[in-house]
């Protein structure tokens, strides 16, 4: 491998880092911060998740993640249920208010990404999906050896 090779590989992830974001910007968060709207999108997805688990899902620390959920239950976007089974766990789920927005958020997201997966041939759709699994193990096993 070149030494332009991991240049280019890094400057093409930059810009889709930089595309992303500003995608995401216009996702109906509006009302909420950037890392608000992952965590209630993800609550979205594995309903009565726990905050711990929800920090881990998200690489983010317990405390950090514990202040976005406070905002997100000040904003009745979020409620706090304490476990039958284990007192000390508290599993977290949608409002209704929140379950509206984040089926909002979804139906955006779903639409933009339709478009532009369909930006792509047809022929190479499948590459170009192995290629993003080829990216995500990559980047989780270097996250596993880093610790994080």
């Amino acid at each position: 491998m070149k030494q332009e090779d991991y240049k280019e590989f890094r400057e093409k992830i930059r810009l889709m880092e930089r595309k992303l974001g500003l995608l995401n910007k216009g996702t109906g968060c509006c009302a909420i911060s950037l890392s608000q709207c992952h965590a209630l999108v993800e609550i979205g997805h594995a309903p009565k998740i726990n905050l711990r688990n929800l920090a881990q899902c998200l690489d983010l620390d317990i405390s950090t993640m514990s202040r976005c959920i406070d905002s997100l239950v000040k904003k009745h976007l979020v409620s706090r249920t304490t476990s039958l089974e284990d007192r000390r766990c508290v599993h977290l789920e949608l409002t209704e208010e929140g379950f509206t927005l984040f089926e909002s958020i979804e139906n955006n997201m779903n639409d933009r990404f339709d478009q532009i997966f369909h930006r792509i041939p047809d022929e190479q759709r499948m590459v170009v999906l192995q290629g993003l699994d080829t990216i995500l193990l990559a980047l989780q096993e270097d996250n596993t050896r880093k610790g994080n």
